[in-house]
């Protein structure tokens, strides 16, 4: 038995049976347990999930009867997508490699495993769909969603994008090597790295770079472009003081610090005490001595932080609906239309509220970076407008959204809200 297909088969059964998110299951068992290619593990275990409903779908049309146990799912999921989606692996390895593994884990199972994929080969391979839910394994109320706010053409644009692989991309901690010099560094261990035209933070990166001495000497972090380039839209400067607000894992906090030459003052707090620790980790990988972090609720009001801080950030808690090929549990989630509504709603009225603490914190002069990374205007563009008119002295000087372009391009949206004063802006 192949012990990548053995790692991979582990990794979708924890998510399909205990809810597991797949990032953290997917590095949880590849630090614990022996692997030869991390790569064709991730991307047989994200390719699962990224097609699940196709996969499912064409998987029914060669039941007898339906019904299927969690394990004889997985493993079907896993014969068809190598089948009929994944490049380099051959007919015969997809099938006895699936096939022993069904006879390690589900015994008395592997003929009728051997079965269906045969089944599937005789069928020419072909994955059937009738509507955009199931060619591009998306829930209904998303593709509702994004209809309604771009139209059709746009939309399957977007669902079509979540099926792609995104790019690998690292933040260069400039603080201690440039970006040119990080991508020579990079060659020298066997991986390809380029720059990418959306921030001068940043690096797409191609091979194994993350178990390296330059990661553990904290030269970089891993990051999307989107999310590093909404903190130099920002743009915090050397000796200012900045406020982020729901900053777990600490991203943001830790492209400003190194924005601002490791020198003024930078409070990082998260709703979860476990997550805050992750801050704290990075921070100190990566040598950031100005950070330093709380636990707190940032939809709960905190009357001394009131005009307090130069810039604050506000990367809210969201329906993540532009990170789906990164994330795709997101849609894979069932809810019904009024489930949705209620999700959503929900999700706006706490968004409404951080947006308001944070205005409340900055400064007059100041400046409150409100970010997502979903593309639904009801959650973006509405709650900023919801907030400018319901407050005075407020200003949208700057407003950036991304779509998912299936080229790497996450969907992003950030907008930058400045408390008026008499000064001229600069």
């Amino acid at each position: 038995m192949d012990g990548d297909r053995r790692l991979a088969f582990l990794i979708l059964k924890e998510i399909s049976e205990k809810g597991t998110w797949s990032n953290l299951a997917v590095k949880d068992r590849l630090l614990k347990e022996e692997h030869d290619s991390a790569p064709f593990i991730r991307e047989l275990v994200y390719g699962c999930l990224r097609n699940q409903i196709l996969l499912d779908s064409n998987i029914d049309r060669f039941l007898k009867k339906p019904g299927l146990g969690r394990s004889e799912r997985v493993l079907l999921r896993m014969g068809f997508y190598q089948l009929a989606l994944m490049d380099g692996v051959a007919d015969h390895a997809a099938v006895n490699e699936t096939v022993s593994l069904a006879a390690s884990f589900i015994k008395g199972h592997q003929g009728f495993i051997n079965a269906v994929l045969r089944s599937f080969q005789r069928d020419g391979k072909r994955l059937l769909y009738s509507d955009l839910r199931t060619q591009y394994s998306c829930e209904d109320w998303i593709i509702d969603i994004l209809t309604d706010a771009y139209g059709p053409e746009k939309t399957e644009e977007i669902l079509k994008s979540s099926c792609a692989v995104p790019p690998f991309t690292v933040r260069v901690n400039r603080l201690k090597i440039s970006r040119e010099e990080l991508a020579e560094r990079f060659e020298k261990l066997g991986a390809h790295a380029e720059p990418v035209p959306e921030s001068e933070l940043c690096l797409k990166v191609k091979g194994p770079v993350l178990g390296s001495a330059e990661y553990r000497d904290g030269l970089f972090s891993v990051q999307g472009t989107a999310s590093a380039s909404a903190v130099e839209m920002l743009g915090p400067k050397p000796g200012e003081s900045v406020l982020d607000l729901c900053a777990a894992p600490g991203g943001k906090s830790c492209a400003a610090a190194e924005l601002m030459g490791n020198s003024g003052e930078i409070l990082a707090s998260d709703v979860y005490p476990h997550r805050v620790q992750l801050i704290e980790n990075e921070a100190a990988r990566l040598g950031l001595g100005i950070i330093r972090t709380c636990a707190a609720d940032a939809s709960v009001f905190v009357p001394e932080q009131e005009g307090r801080w130069d810039r604050v950030i506000a990367d809210v808690p969201c329906s993540a609906l532009g990170t789906m090929a990164k994330d795709p549990e997101i849609k894979l989630r069932k809810l019904s239309k009024e489930q949705a509504e209620e999700y959503i709603g929900g999700l706006a009225e706490v968004q409404l509220s951080i947006l308001a603490n944070a205005c409340a914190y900055v400064k007059k002069g100041g400046t409150v970076l409100y970010s997502t990374c979903t593309v639904d205007p009801a959650e973006n563009q509405e709650i900023v407008s919801a907030f400018l008119k319901a407050h005075d002295g407020y200003t949208a000087a700057a407003e950036r959204l991304l779509l998912p372009d299936g080229k790497g391009q996450e969907g992003f949206y950030a907008c930058l809200i400045r408390r008026n004063d008499d000064q001229h802006w600069l």
